[in-house]
C-alpha cells in the first residue's frame, strides 16, 4: 500500500489544535505525577527547605501578583505549576544557562558529561545534586498552595516587602523567562 506524501489541510489542522490544545482548553493542569505520596511530600518538604537555602526569594516572586521590584526581577515562581512542564524545570535548575545562555539564574549544580554529552547523575555528589533538584521543583509544585510548608512558617516572611513602583507590572504578568 502506497503512502500519500501529501498533507491534507485538516491533518494539518489537526496538528495544530494538537499543539494549541492547552492554550484552546483555557490551560488545564495536567497530572504528570502523584502529589499524594509519602516520597513526594516528604521531597517537597525537603525542596521547602533548600528552596530557603539557596535564597530563591531574593530574587523571584513567590506571592500572587507580587509586582517586580529593584531586587525581585525573576520570574514569579508561584506560577511554575500552572506554566511549566515538571521536566522543564528539572532542566531549567540543572542547567540554565544551556537553556538560556546568558540567564542571570546561575548554575547551582555541577555534573559530570557522559562520553554523549548527556549529564552523568551516577556518583554520589551527583546523586545527592539531582535528589536536591527534584526536591526543588516538587515545592515549586505547592508553592502558594495549602500543601505549602511555607504558608505558616513564621521564619518565612516575605523578602524585599518593599512597595514596588506604582507602574510595576505584576510577576504573574512577566514571561517565565529572563
Amino acid at each position: 500500500m502506497k503512502m500519500s506524501s501529501k498533507i491534507s489541510v485538516p491533518m494539518v489542522g489537526a496538528a495544530v489544535a494538537m499543539l494549541l490544545w492547552p492554550a484552546a482548553a483555557g490551560a488545564q493542569a495536567k497530572t504528570y505525577f502523584r502529589m499524594d505520596t509519602p516520597q513526594f511530600q516528604e521531597s517537597m518538604k525537603n525542596g521547602y527547605q533548600m528552596f530557603k537555602a539557596y535564597q530563591c526569594a531574593k530574587c523571584h516572586a513567590t506571592r500572587e501578583g507580587q509586582a517586580l521590584t529593584k531586587d525581585i526581577v525573576a520570574p514569579n515562581l508561584i506560577l511554575s505549576k500552572k506554566r511549566l512542564r515538571p521536566e522543564w524545570i528539572l532542566a531549567w535548575i540543572i542547567d540554565p544557562q544551556k537553556l538560556q545562555p546568558g540567564t542571570k539564574m546561575p548554575n547551582f549544580f555541577t555534573f559530570t558529561e557522559n562520553p554523549d554529552g548527556s549529564m552523568n547523575f551516577s556518583d554520589a555528589e551527583a546523586h545527592n545534586n539531582y535528589k536536591t533538584i527534584v526536591a526543588l521543583r516538587d515545592y515549586l509544585m505547592v508553592l502558594g498552595t495549602e500543601a505549602d510548608p511555607g504558608l505558616n512558617d513564621p521564619v518565612a516572611a516575605p523578602v524585599n516587602e518593599q512597595a514596588a513602583p506604582a507602574n510595576a507590572p505584576a510577576a504573574d504578568e512577566q514571561y517565565l523567562g529572563y
